[in-house]
């Protein structure tokens, strides 16, 4: 008859082996994974801005994660930056061909190790890494790998690396956005009118129409139904001071005459200044609202002076009752595209 101690002896030896058993499998996983020498058959599934992060330590690096990558937005209603999904490491079958990747560990995580090969003993003691890896395990797949030297350094890292990590989060996402809102490829004949009649340029998505009614007073817009989005471009013929205060003004001067009155609700103005067409621009984000209509939503705008003009390149969601930052993020991916020639 077994006593009590045999008895806990005995699962506790069950459950070692059934760790180095499941540890043992995804290593064989990941190995036939990465001796695929390149063929992958599949291309990365899920949601433009869903994030996966794949950590063991979940539990205890959730607030920071949260605090990083789900920061309110209103649109007007609060949506997160980024939703989050989450597995554990040796999940790998059920994450391996998921769009956005978030894989965050120590050096001696066997997928880490896997996946950065000698970069990871490279690491000095006490330091942080921070690498994006496209393609890992599927096509249009991007991984984001953060490692410390050891798992107490992981939150302080984390906070550290913070403006870096949804950074690089930003890039991904205005590229799986790229791929959406342009899936039908570009009105090449719009795009053309434009880079023929100005001196700049705009990918114009297919199933876009242009409208160049207001030209001569240096405006242009491109718009789409179903839902309704709207691009606009502004421009002057002198540079002007990047600062937030006149360029909300500015904007409302443009959207009362050429968009029916609409105004921006300052209170929810979030600015930015970012690098674009390599150089300085201000970036705006909050919401539009028409008081005689009853309608708003979110909108971004690009502000910046480029060779002695001035550009304002402008988009803007209406999709009552529902999500709208996967549509502002598209938005931002066609405001993006724009080009002096």
């Amino acid at each position: 008859m077994l006593n009590d101690g045999c008895l806990n002896k005995n699962r506790s030896e069950n459950s070692n082996f059934r760790t180095s058993l499941c540890l043992c499998v995804l290593v064989v996983c990941l190995a036939a994974v990465f001796s695929g020498c390149g063929r992958r058959a599949n291309t990365a599934l899920g949601r433009i801005r869903e994030i996966t992060v794949v950590s063991d330590r979940w539990d205890w690096l959730e607030p920071t994660l949260s605090r990083i990558l789900q920061d309110t937005i209103f649109t007007p209603q609060p949506e997160p930056r980024f939703p989050i999904r989450v597995y554990n490491e040796d999940q790998f079958e059920s994450y391996r061909l998921l769009r956005t990747l978030f894989l965050i560990g120590t050096n001696s995580d066997t997928v880490i190790r896997a996946v950065l090969g000698p970069r990871v003993d490279s690491l000095p003691q006490g330091e942080y890494g921070l690498f994006h890896i496209p393609n890992a395990w599927a096509d249009n797949q991007q991984l984001v790998v953060f490692v410390a030297d050891d798992e107490s350094l992981l939150t302080s890292g984390l906070g550290l690396y913070a403006a870096r990590i949804r950074n690089t989060f930003q890039d991904v996402v205005l590229g799986n956005s790229i791929r959406a809102v342009y899936y039908r490829g570009r009105d090449e004949e719009k795009t053309r009118s434009i880079l023929e009649r100005y001196d700049f340029g705009v990918d114009v998505p297919r199933g876009w129409r242009l409208n160049q009614e207001y030209a001569d007073s240096q405006f242009v817009y491109l718009f789409a139904h179903f839902p309704d989005r709207s691009v606009f471009i502004h421009w002057q013929d002198s540079p002007r001071p990047l600062e937030p205060g006149p360029l909300l003004d500015l904007r409302d001067s443009l959207t009362r005459r050429y968009y029916d009155g609409d105004l921006v609700e300052r209170p929810y103005t979030v600015t930015d200044s970012v690098e674009f067409l390599a150089g300085p621009a201000l970036r705006l984000q909050s919401i539009w609202q028409n008081d005689s209509m009853s309608t708003g939503g979110p909108f971004v705008s690009y502000c910046f002076n480029h060779e002695g003009r001035f550009f304002m390149v402008d988009g803007q969601v209406f999709l009552p009752g529902k999500p709208k930052l996967d549509q502002l993020y598209q938005i931002e991916a066609i405001v993006r595209t724009f080009a002096p020639r």
